[in-house]
């Protein structure tokens, strides 16, 4: 098969769940002999780079880059061809072109699209090859966590020859408030995990409003003698940056493409999300190497505690505000810290629990991945089939609009 992934989301560095899972995906199919191509921006509003550090960057990871124009840059990574355009307003055109050179059996667009910019040029590209992947619910155009609801592009997402959710919760989502069914599957992103030593830091990826910054801050200031490490990735503002600058117990770490780089410091996983998560990667990836995750009761998050404690009650976020930000602003109900701090209390200070909680995490989480199949998405494609009557609908427009010039 020749598969497309059109994403407006970066391709590489890959430190969020969608992105990083949409990578691996690609990789494990390229692996399995098919020819993989990636459009996807090089830079945005919540990441700005140039051609040069980004080339810089991608060699440093051994990627092989065949192609460096003011517009894109192309790249070889792990058996998949990236193509990056250097400005957002060249995705969709990007699109366009190397679909047509591709001639993709399948286009695969993930919900991250803000606008349905990436979805709209898929379908017009290969109109009955389009497989939609439900990954962040907010970013889809309707219920009622949706940043931007649309009903024309709930009509869009329809016209997907299939929807993938990527956890019972995305699932359950998309039935009840888009009334679109969907294929479950659970993306295979987690290899061969090794259990760590652990560290000593309470620890907690991409600190923001949107995954419960304000818990953080709050354990912190409540328990200054417990050190914490914060690792800020796409949700992290400047603002952000700042109030975890200003508690002394608080280390601020760095990214990784890597993410036992993160894990091998934490003695405990802290997640306490106050959005509808879709599901939560980084709970399972922590639990596989035998490190306590903490996390809120939410959404798909709950899903993927597996049924370990401690998933901790909170009151979600249910409204947003846009004041130009490249996402929009959460506003975030005031937090009961007492339900936290009774689960961080324990997981701190009782080593025998600490043990049998990081025991417990490993084996619910290497249960977990054995019982996932990493041929799921393979055997999906290759059993589907195009939509015919859009792809015969885009055609006689085509033909219409044609005749009108003429």
């Amino acid at each position: 098969m020749r598969v497309l992934l059109a994403q407006n989301m970066f391709h590489l560095p890959s430190h969020g769940g969608a992105n990083k899972s949409n990578r691996i995906m690609m990789e494990q199919l390229a692996a399995r002999g098919h020819e993989c191509h990636v459009v996807a921006p090089m830079s945005g509003a919540l990441r700005a780079t140039s051609t040069d550090d980004h080339v810089s960057y991608l060699k440093g990871l051994g990627a092989e880059v065949t192609s460096a124009t003011p517009d894109a840059l192309v790249y070889e990574y792990n058996g998949v061809r990236a193509h990056v355009v250097t400005r957002a307003s060249l995705l969709a055109k990007r699109i366009g072109e190397v679909a047509a050179e591709v001639s993709p059996d399948w286009t695969l667009v993930p919900s991250d699209d803000p606008g349905l910019i990436v979805l709209g040029a898929a379908l017009r590209a290969a109109p009955e090859r389009v497989v939609y992947l439900a990954h962040t619910l907010q970013q889809l155009p309707f219920g009622p966590g949706a940043f931007y609801p649309s009903a024309a592009g709930t009509r869009m997402v329809k016209l997907a020859a299939s929807v993938v959710a990527v956890s019972q919760a995305a699932g359950a989502y998309l039935q009840k408030w888009g009334d679109i069914s969907s294929t479950l599957i659970y993306p295979h992103i987690y290899g061969d995990p090794a259990e760590l030593p652990g560290g000593d830091l309470i620890t907690m990826i991409n600190p923001c409003g949107y995954k419960g910054l304000s818990v953080l801050l709050g354990l912190a200031d409540a328990r200054p003698a417990l050190r914490f490490l914060a690792v800020p990735t796409w949700g992290t503002t400047a603002d952000d940056l700042d109030e975890l600058k200003r508690r002394p117990n608080i280390e601020i770490g760095q990214p990784s493409d890597d993410i036992d780089d993160v894990l091998s410091r934490a003695r405990v996983l802290l997640m306490p999300s106050l959005w509808d998560e879709t599901f939560g990667y980084a709970c399972v990836e922590a639990m596989a190497r035998g490190i306590p995750v903490i996390a809120s009761a939410v959404g798909g998050l709950s899903e993927a505690k597996l049924g370990v404690p401690y998933s901790v009650p909170v009151r979600s976020i249910e409204r947003y505000e846009s004041v130009g930000q490249a996402r929009p602003v959460p506003v975030v109900p005031e937090q009961d810290l007492g339900p936290w701090l009774n689960a961080l209390d324990p997981v701190t200070g009782d080593e025998a629990l600490h043990r049998h909680l990081a025991r417990r995490s490993r084996k619910a989480a290497l249960d977990f991945i054995g019982s996932l199949d990493a041929g799921a998405l393979e055997t999906h494609l290759t059993a589907l089939r195009p939509n015919r009557r859009l792809a015969a609908l885009a055609a006689l427009a085509a033909a219409r609009a044609k005749e009108s010039q003429s």
